[in-house]
């Protein structure tokens, strides 16, 4: 460790005025005692997990997980194909999620979709990436609602700074034209922008019924289908442990 290493280190946390101060101590008297670098460093390093603890923080808060707490690891998917294993693998890492694609995944009542959403979630909040989850029909109403306050262009562009949306229990139930052409709009507008994690208890085949609209059905399904891999929940990885761990009321 050198001195110009560490003044790096305060410019990159944007302590200009810390970083000038010490280029001029260099300039009037040479800092070369390792213990002073070091200090300087350790200095440095604190700040930066400071600032990577507290935005973990902020996004954590901003997201509204259904399971704040829920891990990927606290569960054995053992139960599941080696397929599904693999794509629960995949999904933790952050390549998809840099390449705009999608999760989808599916199964029945009880089979942990929400649960692994989650975990999902925190995987990439703690890589840095902004997430924001909704249940389907909360995100439909609320842009209803914004559309009808006259805020729905704002609400739509809040929606897009997201690096990645949760939609929990998607294609519950049917949708009304106006519903489905937003829903169709927030899909649109996130393509290449943004990914999506989706849960759903029903398979890509029953989605068009959900949806209603042949044509609109098409083009929603095509954005997610084209870019998404689909992890299929077969057992039931014990959600009463998460409950325990204090996940958010309906």
């Amino acid at each position: 460790m050198d001195i110009q290493q560490v003044i790096q280190k305060f410019v990159d946390l944007k302590w200009l005025g810390a970083a000038q101060m010490i280029e001029a101590l260099q300039i009037q008297e040479p800092i070369s005692t390792a213990d002073v670098l070091n200090v300087l460093n350790d200095i440095a390093v604190t700040q930066e997990n400071y600032f990577a603890v507290n935005r973990q923080l902020r996004l954590k808060k901003a997201a509204k997980l259904r399971w704040p707490d829920a891990q990927v690891e606290d569960y054995d998917y053992r139960c599941e194909t080696k397929e599904v294993q693999y794509l629960i693998g995949k999904a933790c890492e952050t390549n998809w999620v840099k390449e705009h694609s999608h999760q989808v995944i599916t199964g029945s009542s009880g089979t942990g979709k929400t649960t692994l959403a989650c975990g999902i979630a925190n995987k990439l909040i703690m890589q840095g990436y902004s997430v924001k989850m909704w249940r389907y029909n909360d995100l439909v109403f609320e842009l209803a609602l914004h559309e009808k306050e006259g805020t729905y262009p704002q609400m739509l562009r809040k929606i897009c700074k997201f690096n990645v949306l949760v939609i929990d229990d998607w294609a519950l139930f049917p949708l009304t034209n106006k519903q489905r052409q937003m829903l169709y709009e927030v899909i649109e507008r996130r393509e290449q922008v943004g990914s999506l994690i989706i849960t759903s208890q029903y398979d890509f085949d029953k989605w068009h019924e959900a949806i209603g609209e042949q044509t609109i059905a098409d083009a929603v399904l095509d954005r997610i289908t084209a870019m998404s891999d689909n992890i299929t929940l077969r057992g039931d990885p014990k959600r009463k442990s998460h409950r325990a761990k204090g996940g958010k009321s309906c």
